[in-house]
């Protein structure tokens, strides 16, 4: 049975996080990381589509894939869990979030639907996220 890849799935391959719901698999493309639990990743793929919604049009993008470069959505997914860990008051460090999880249930928990986290939450810290970038060896 196949198990539904994490929407958190492109950070965790960078090492920016981990989940401890995920399972590293390599595929063609590389790693990525599936969830194995149905009901977590449904939560998880609405938080995510809440910060998309909600951060491309501050970032000045659209969702469309064709027209938006990848670390737009790198930096919406680590900035958005940074911004509500740091809503939640658990400190952690700026270079990323050690299990995702948590920083989901507690922000489900507190706040219910995703749709009802206010932007105030999360945009800024997105806005202020910079991914690292990769250095190209000559």
């Amino acid at each position: 049975m196949n198990e539904p890849k994490c929407p958190f799935s492109t950070i965790q391959a960078s090492g920016a996080c981990a989940c401890r719901h995920a399972r590293e698999v390599v595929r063609r493309g590389g790693s990525e990381y599936d969830c194995n639990d149905a009901d977590k990743h449904a939560r998880c793929v609405a938080l995510v589509s809440h910060l998309n919604t909600r951060a491309l049009p501050a970032l000045g993008y659209e969702d469309d894939l064709t027209l938006t470069p990848k670390s737009v959505y790198e930096r919406i997914l680590l900035g958005g869990l940074q911004g509500l860990d740091a809503e939640a008051g658990s400190g952690t460090s700026q270079d990323g979030i050690a299990d995702i999880w948590p920083v989901v249930a507690d922000a489900l928990g507190r706040h219910g639907a995703p749709s009802d986290i206010p932007d105030t939450a999360f945009v800024p810290a997105i806005e202020a996220c910079e991914i690292r970038k990769r250095r190209r060896r000559r």
